[in-house]
This record gives C-alpha cells, structure tokens and sequence, in this order.
C-alpha cells in the first residue's frame, strides 16, 4: 500500500472531525465522497495525488476508462459519440462508477480543425457537468501518423501551448504529454517533455497536472530511480505505465511489475494510464482463453490494489474493447459505438466490476 506520508496525523484528524468522514486513507470519488458543487484540482504531495475535501487535503485514488476515437476520427460524429456526449460519458458515470476518462487525441486535427477544437470542448463541459476528471492525451498527429516514438519538438510544445491556454483553467483537466515513447533513450525523452511541460506552463496552466509516460511503450519506469532522471521546477508531474499481457505473462508479474514501476510509485506518483486484455490468440492484447485472461486481470486488479493506484482501462472505442457496440457485436466506430450497458467478457465486466466495488 502507498505511504500516506504524514497520514498518521491526517487520520486521527479525519476520524475526530465531526464533520463528514472520509476514508483516512484515500477518497476514489471526490465529488461525491467530499459533497462537493465540483470538481477541485488534483495536487500532487509525494507519491500521491491528493484533493481538498473537507477543509484538508486527502489522498486520491481514481479509477477510470480510457474513451478512444478522437485519435483517428475528425469529430465527435465520426468518433461515435453522437452529437452531445454527455449520455455516453454518463453512462461511464453512473455503471461503472468512473471518476476519470482519459482521451486519446490527434495533433493535426487539434490545429487544422475549428470544428475539431469546437468538439473536444463539448466533451471537457460535459466531464465538468458530470463530475468526471478527463485526461486529455496526445495519441500523435492524425489517423496516418499514430504514437511516433516521441513527439516533434518543434510542433508539439506549439499544439501544447494551444491547449493550455484554452483548457489549462479547467480544474478538471489534466494533460498527459504523449502516449507512448519508445526507442528513445530516457535522457532525449526527458529533455523533449520538460521543452513541452515549459511551453504548457508558460500559458499560465501552472496547476495542471501533466503526464509523463515511460519508455517502452510508457510500461518502463526504471530510469525514475535515479533521482537526476525525474522533472523537477516544473509544476506537478504524474508518471505513467501501460502494463498489458505482451509486456508481462505469469506466473511471475508481480515482481516483474515490482521492477517496471511498483518500486517507483514507492517514490514518485504512479498512474496506470492502460491497461488491458482479451481471451484471443490473434491480438497482442489476448492470452487464448477466457480463464487465462480473466485470472490475467485478477492478478493486476490485486496489484493494484495493494499498490493503492489510479488505473484506468483501455477502451470504449478500440481493443481490447470494453464493451459491446450500441447493436450488438463489436464495437465500429462510428457505426457501432461502445454501449457501457454491455461490458464484453471478460475484459469489460471485471473491470466494471472492480471500479464499483469499495477499494480496499
């Protein structure tokens, strides 16, 4: 489980307020578990993240989806959210009890597209009109040129600078930089993040939480041992791991997780920003069966767990598929968008399953 820091003190305050109670260890619906009109801004103290609630300020756990779509479609239409989003990010709400939704989008349509900008607006209000944190993502370019190994340093600090000086305000919203770096060494990484974290700053976005993935595809986070390879003076920093079957098969996970990032989130903040699995033999995500893939998932749900970290699952949108399409079968878009009154098995309802119950 996460240090609390100075939790010892913050629980015999949180247990002799009269006042509302809140977990003395961690909130995982701040809106709703802190009676709040909306959403605070996430902090980040030590390893965690932390929210005011109730006059003090508690450690964070949040468990939420990623919504792909907007990566490689042009519009909410195309993306297969209809014409208002706010049913389906409901629906994400109120089933599966998400706090976050982390989405995935493209630069070039960001900066070419009025409409585009105009769409993913409508999506930041309607996470704001629910109470729902949203993790706006940089997936790459356009539907041609996804997850590069890093972004351009030239362009991307630019599409940043934009987005920061439009949504940095919102205390909802949090930026996660680049999907997945891979085949870069950490040092080049660095320096290319903290050129975009300084150009997102600039814009006044001072509070924003930013993400940072790892290498290998945002799964490694081995370099943040040394303390000269993290960002520091920039403004708070989440890193990220995407853990999936390709990476790490059993028995022996846990302690293979342990190296990658278990023994980092001791020290710094750990997000996982994907995850996930299915039951075939054809896809990087499948394991050949459904058995395989659940007790897959079941291992990393205890993980994180006992780890006591903010996850999210990838997707309603692409594979592995959280759900069913709104006709059945598997999810088109925009023909056939996700249903989340379909979880797909068994990948959608164990998730949906561990996001309802209460965290240990």
């Amino acid at each position: 489980m996460m240090s609390v820091g100075c939790g010892d003190d913050l629980s015999l305050e949180l247990i002799e307020d009269t006042g509302p109670q809140v977990d003395p260890i961690h909130v995982t619906d701040p809106l709703r578990q802190c009676g709040m009109p909306s959403l605070a801004r996430l902090q980040v103290v030590g390893n965690q993240l932390r929210v005011a609630c109730h006059g003090q300020l508690v450690p964070v756990r949040l468990k939420g989806i990623n919504r792909s779509g907007l990566q490689h479609k042009r519009g909410l239409q195309q993306a297969g959210f209809g014409s208002d989003p706010t049913p389906e990010l409901r629906a994400w709400r109120e089933q599966w009890q998400a706090v976050i939704i982390r989405l995935p989008i493209a630069q070039n349509y960001y900066l070419d597209s009025d409409s585009y900008r105009q769409d993913l607006a409508a999506v930041i209000a309607a996470a704001k009109s629910l109470g729902i944190y949203l993790l706006l993502e940089l997936h790459g370019y356009d539907e041609h040129n996804l997850n590069p190994p890093q972004p351009d340093p030239v362009s991307t600090p630019l599409f940043w600078r934009q987005v920061a000086q439009r949504f940095g305000g919102e205390t909802h919203v949090l930026f996660d930089l680049w999907n997945e770096p891979h085949d870069v060494a950490w040092s080049t990484w660095k320096q290319n993040a903290e050129r975009i974290i300084q150009a997102i700053r600039a814009e006044g976005a001072s509070e924003t939480v930013v993400v940072v993935g790892g290498l290998d595809y945002a799964y490694d986070l081995q370099p943040l041992l040394d303390p000269q390879n993290r960002i520091t003076g920039l403004g708070p920093i989440l890193y990220a791991t995407h853990p999936y079957p390709l990476k790490t098969l059993p028995p022996a996970m846990a302690p293979e997780w342990d190296r990658k990032f278990g023994q980092v989130a001791q020290l710094l903040p750990v997000i996982i920003g994907e995850y996930g699995v299915d039951d075939s033999r054809e896809s990087g995500f499948g394991l050949g069966s459904t058995e395989a893939a659940r007790l897959w998932l079941a291992q990393l749900h205890r993980y994180l767990d006992r780890r006591q970290l903010s996850a999210l699952a990838w997707s309603g949108g692409d594979m592995p598929h959280l759900t069913l399409g709104q006709n059945g079968g598997g999810v088109i878009l925009p023909t056939n968008p996700p249903n989340p009154s379909q979880p797909t098995e068994p990948f959608g309802s164990d998730v949906r399953a561990w996001m309802s119950k209460p965290t240990p």
